[in-house]
C-alpha cells in the first residue's frame, strides 16, 4: 500500500514513491540535485547542511550519501579533476612566489585527503552499505582515491616547488607546527621513492599500486564470505537457547552460523563438543582459502618496494617512522617481555589442559593416551575456568550489560572525563536505519569539537570486525572550522526478532569502549589537516590512549554505571564485579603469548627473507605457532587469511598494540589510577596527548604527561607477570 502523499487519488504517485515505500521501507532516498521536477517532497533527502530535530545548520556533517553508483563515480571524478588541479597550480608557482600558502597550505589539505567530505562520502559505503553495487562501486573508488594519492606523490614537478621552499628564509623562520607539514611533505614525496631514478621510481609506484589492489581484494573476500555452517541443536550443547533460537532454520531443525563474531564466539567459548568447536576453528582458519596467495603476493611487492627505498625490508621501512624506529628495537621489545611471560604461559597452558582432563572424565569421553589442549579447547576452558574457580559466568553476565545501557553508560563517562558534551541528532541522511548520529561539544568554551556516528550491529556485507573510521578532518574554511567526523562500526549483537534487548559480554563492552576513546582521538586534535596521512599519530602509539581507558571497564564503579540487568534494572552486582576483577589475569601469560606470536609473525612476513609462496607462509604459521603460543595450529588452518590488520595499515606494525599497551599501562597508573574520574588529569590527557594529534614527537608528549620517562613496570605490574 502506499504513502498517504498520493493515496486516495489525489494526486499521481511521483516516479520515487512506488521504490520508496515497497523496496527502500519509507527511507527518503533521492538528493534534491538530482530530482526531477515531478519527485515529491516525501522521497526527497533533507539538503547536505539542512537541520535536524533542533540542530543548527552547522549542527549536521556536510554529508550526502551516494544512493547510485553514478554519484559515487561522479564524486571521485570530481575529487581527481581537483586534485591534478591542486597540484598543477602548486607546479606553477614562480620560484620568487614560494611560500607557506602558496606551496604548502594546498597540498596540507589536498582535495583528495579526508579535509574534503567528497572522498568520504566517495568510499566509505564500501565498509556499511547494505547495497552491493554501491560497495563495490565504492570499493572501486577507494583504489582510484588511493592511486590518486600516490600519483600525487609522485609529482617530481610538485617535490621540487617543495624542496626549494623548505630551503628559504621564510620557511626557516616557520613555528613548529607549520613546520612539521613542510617536513612531512617532504618526507611523503621521498618515501615515494622521488630521490630514485626514473626507471626505479615507475617501478615503485607499479609495486605499491599492485600491493593496494591486492590488499582491496583481501578485504573484500573476507566482508564477502559466505560460509555457512549447519549444526543440530544438540551439537551446540552449553550454548544459550536465545543464541539456537535466533540461528535457528524451522524448516531443517537446523542452527546455521556464519562465520562473523557475534556466531562463532559464543560457540568457541560456551559450546560443550568438542568436534563443533574443532569444524567452526577449521572453517574459520580455512576461509577465503585465495587470502593465503593474497597474503604472499602483498609481502613480497612490499619487499621489493623497501628495497627499491633503500631498506633491507618493509618493517625496516615502516618502523623508521614509528616510535620505535627500527624492527631490531620491537624485535628487543617482544624478547623482554616474552621471557617475563613464558613462565606463566605455561603454567595456564597445564592449568587448561589439567581442567579439560577433568572435563572429559565427567562426561565420560576421557581418552586412553594423554590429553592435549587444542586450539579450538583455549576459549572454552579459559571460560570454565572462569566459572568454576573464579565464578565468572559470562552468560549469565550478559544479562547485566544490554546493548543500549552500555552505549549510553560510556557515552556518559567519556563526557564527564573529558569535558565534553554530546547531543543526538535525530534526523539526518544515513546509509543503514540502524545508524545514529552526535554532535559534540566542549562543556566550557561551547565550541563546536565534532560529530560522530555509530553502526554497531552485523549485517551482510558490512566490514567484520570493530574498528573507527575517521570520515572528516579538521580545516578552516571561508564559513568557518570545518570539525572532524568520526564513524564507529562494530558488530555487537542485534536486538532479537521478537524485540529481546541485545545483550553484550564484558569483553564487548571493552571492545565497545575501546573503539569509542579512539573517536575522541579523532575529535580532540587540534589545528588544521591534524591526523591526515601528513600528520598521523605514530602506529604504534595510536592504540595507547584507547587501551589506557579499557581500565576503566575494570572499575567498580564504572561497571555499576554500565550494567543494569535487562529484567530487573539491578546493577552489577558486588559478588560478580569482586569475581570480574579478581579474573582480569587469568590466563594472561598464555594470552600474552599469542599477541607476542602475532606480532612476531607480523614482522616475519615482512622481514629481509619473507615467504615466497602461501605454502611457505603455511609453514612458517606451522613452525612459530607452537614454539611461541604453546599450541598446535591444526592442519591446514592459517590466521593469515582472515589476520586483516597485516593488509592495511598495520603491516610490520601490529606489535605496535602491545607496545601501546606498555605506555597506556603507564598514563592510567600514573595519573589516574586513584582518581580515575579527576577532572585536573581528564584535562591534562585531552590537552597534552589527544590534543596534539599527529604533530610534534609523540614521545616528548607522553613524558610531559608522565612527568618522566615512560616504563614497562607498570604495565608488567597490571597484567599480573611482576608483582
Amino acid at each position: 500500500m502506499l504513502g498517504a502523499a498520493f493515496s486516495a487519488g489525489k494526486r499521481e504517485a511521483c516516479p520515487c514513491c512506488v521504490e520508496r515505500l515497497e523496496r527502500r521501507g519509507g527511507l527518503r532516498f533521492v538528493p534534491r540535485s538530482d530530482a526531477a521536477p515531478e519527485v515529491c517532497e516525501e522521497c526527497l533527502l533533507p539538503p547536505p547542511f539542512a537541520p535536524g530535530a533542533g540542530a543548527a545548520e552547522s549542527e549536521v556533517p556536510p554529508f550526502s550519501w551516494p544512493r547510485t553508483v553514478s554519484e559515487i563515480e561522479a564524486a571521485v571524478a570530481k575529487v581527481l579533476a581537483d586534485s591534478a588541479a591542486n597540484l598543477d597550480a602548486v607546479a606553477a608557482v614562480p620560484d620568487d612566489k614560494l611560500s607557506f600558502e602558496s606551496v604548502i597550505r594546498p597540498l596540507m589539505e589536498a582535495p583528495h585527503y579526508k579535509t574534503n567530505p567528497l572522498v568520504c562520502q566517495a568510499k566509505h559505503l564500501q565498509h556499511c552499505s547494505p547495497d552491493a553495487a554501491l560497495r563495490e562501486a565504492a570499493s572501486k573508488a577507494a583504489t582510484a582515491l588511493a592511486a590518486c594519492k600516490k600519483e600525487g606523490k609522485a609529482r617530481k614537478d610538485v617535490y621540487n616547488k617543495v624542496s626549494a621552499f623548505s630551503s628559504t628564509e621564510a620557511a626557516k623562520s616557520l613555528g613548529p607546527y607549520e613546520t612539521h607539514f613542510v617536513q612531512a611533505i617532504l618526507e611523503s614525496f621521498e618515501r615515494q621513492g622521488l630521490a630514485l631514478s626514473p626507471d626505479d621510481s615507475a617501478e615503485l609506484r607499479q609495486l605499491l599500486d599492485a600491493d593496494a589492489d591486492v590488499c582491496s581484494d583481501y578485504k573484500r573476500n573476507l566482508a564477502e564470505d559466505q560460509t555457512r555452517l549447519n549444526f543440530a541443536p544438540e551439537e551446540l550443547e552449553g550454548c544459550g537457547q536465545d543464541f539456537i533460537k535466533e540461528r535457528l532454520d524451522k524448516d531443517r531443525g537446523m542452527v546455521v552460523l556464519s562465520l562473523r563474531y557475534p556466531d562463532i564466539l559464543p560457540v568457541l567459548q560456551n559450546c560443550q563438543v568438542a568436534a563443533t568447536r574443532r569444524s567452526v576453528t577449521l572453517a574459520r582458519d580455512a576461509a577465503c582459502a585465495d587470502n593465503l596467495n593474497l597474503v604472499a603476493k602483498g609481502i613480497q611487492l612490499r619487499k621489493r618496494a623497501a628495497q627499491l627505498l633503500g631498506y633491507p625490508s618493509w618493517a625496516h621501512f615502516i618502523t623508521k617512522t614509528r616510535m620505535t624506529g627500527s624492527p631490531e628495537k620491537v624485535h628487543d621489545f617482544l624478547g623482554r617481555i616474552m621471557e617475563k611471560a613464558a613462565p606463566g604461559g605455561k603454567a595456564d597452558k597445564e592449568r587448561l589442559r589439567a581442567l579439560k582432563a577433568a572435563h572429559l572424565a565427567e562426561r565420560g569421553e576421557l581418552p586412553s593416551g594423554e590429553v592435549a589442549l587444542e586450539s579450538w579447547d583455549v576459549s572454552f576452558y579459559h571460560t570454565l575456568l572462569l566459572k568454576r574457580e573464579y565464578g565468572v559466568d559470562h552468560e549469565a553476565i550478559r544479562m547485566y550489560f544490554p546493548c543500549s545501557v552500555v552505549v549510553e553508560g560510556t557515552l556518559a563517562i567519556y563526557q564527564e572525563l573529558l569535558g565534553l558534551k554530546f547531543t543526538e541528532i535525530a534526523e539526518f541522511d544515513k546509509w543503514h536505519s540502524d545508524v545514529r548520529l552526535f554532535v559534540v561539544h566542549d562543556t566550557t568554551t561551547g565550541e563546536r569539537q565534532g560529530h560522530f556516528y555509530l553502526d554497531l550491529h552485523p549485517r551482510d556485507g558490512k566490514y567484520t570486525h570493530a574498528a573507527i573510521f575517521h570520515l572528516l578532518k579538521r580545516r578552516r574554511t571561508e564559513a568557518g572550522w570545518q570539525v572532524p567526523v568520526d564513524c564507529m562500526l562494530t558488530n555487537l549483537p542485534a536486538p532479537s526478532s521478537d524485540g529481546t534487548p541485545a545483550l553484550l559480554r564484558h569483553d564487548d563492552v571493552v571492545t565497545f569502549f575501546h573503539e569509542f576513546g579512539h573517536i575522541m582521538h579523532g575529535l580532540c586534535t587540534e589545528g588544521p589537516a591534524n591526523g591526515t596521512t601528513l600528520a598521523k599519530c605514530p602506529r604504534d602509539f595510536v592504540e595507547a590512549p584507547s587501551q589506557m581507558l579499557e581500565n576503566w571497564c575494570y572499575d567498580r564503579d564504572v561497571l555499576k554505571r554500565l550494567s543494569r540487568h535487562v529484567d530487573s534494572g539491578e546493577s552489577l552486582p558486588e559478588s560478580a564485579v569482586e569475581s570480574l576483577l579478581a579474573a582480569k589475569n587469568v590466563s594472561e601469560g598464555l594470552m600474552m603469548l599469542r599477541q607476542l606470536y602475532l606480532g612476531l609473525l607480523d614482522l616475519a612476513i615482512h622481514g629481509e627473507s619473507p615467504p615466497a609462496n602461501a605454502q611457505a607462509l603455511q609453514l612458517l604459521v606451522d613452525k612459530m605457532r607452537p614454539e611461541i603460543t604453546l599450541i598446535e595450529n591444526p592442519p591446514g588452518c592459517n590466521m593469515l587469511r582472515n589476520f586483516g590488520h597485516l593488509m592495511n595499515q598495520y603491516s610490520a606494525a601490529y606489535y605496535g598494540y602491545l607496545w601501546a599497551e606498555v605506555l597506556s599501562a603507564d598514563m592510567f597508573a600514573t595519573r589516574f589510577s586513584k582518581e580515575p574520574f579527576s577532572k585536573e588529569a581528564g584535562a591534562a590527557y585531552r590537552k597534552t596527548i589527544l590534543a596534539p594529534g599527529g604533530v610534534g614527537s609523540i614521545a616528548q608528549h607522553l613524558e610531559k604527561f608522565l612527568g618522566r620517562p615512560p616504563s614497562e613496570e607498570p604495565f608488567l605490574k597490571s597484567r599480573g607477570i611482576m608483582k
